[in-house]
């Protein structure tokens, strides 16, 4: 009975590094952006003793869209083996915003239609 509440499972989010030049899908630019890695973990009296399903997201500063990349490819950027990430690693969880092929400019998810030049989002 007195356990419950020394012991338990929890969820974290924690952002591992900026990264400089990443190929986001939906700016077409290299914007810079930041390595998050999501993972559960069973604690003991706050401290973790193991922890599970780990993900590692990108998430574009220019956009604010959010990849998921493959947890090989995270662990290396973590550690620092690895300093890229390509076009190819980047699994689309949300787009924030649309690029318009017609005028080149960000328009917010919703719109059917360009604000900007009238042209027809696909």
């Amino acid at each position: 009975m007195f356990f419950i509440g020394i012991m338990g499972i929890d969820g974290k989010e924690k952002e591992v590094k900026t990264m400089t030049s990443l190929p986001c899908r939906n700016c077409d630019e290299e914007p810079s952006g930041k390595l998050v890695k999501t993972f559960n973990f069973f604690h003991f009296f706050f401290i973790p003793l193991f922890k599970w399903n780990e993900k590692y997201y990108i998430i574009c500063n220019a956009c604010n869209s959010i990849y998921e990349i493959p947890k090989e490819k995270g662990k290396k950027l973590e550690s620092g083996e690895e300093k890229t990430v390509t076009y190819w690693d980047l699994k689309v969880i949300k787009n924030s915003v649309i690029k318009c092929k017609g005028c080149g400019s960000l328009v917010e998810p919703g719109f059917t239609y360009c604000p900007h030049c009238g042209k027809k989002l696909d």
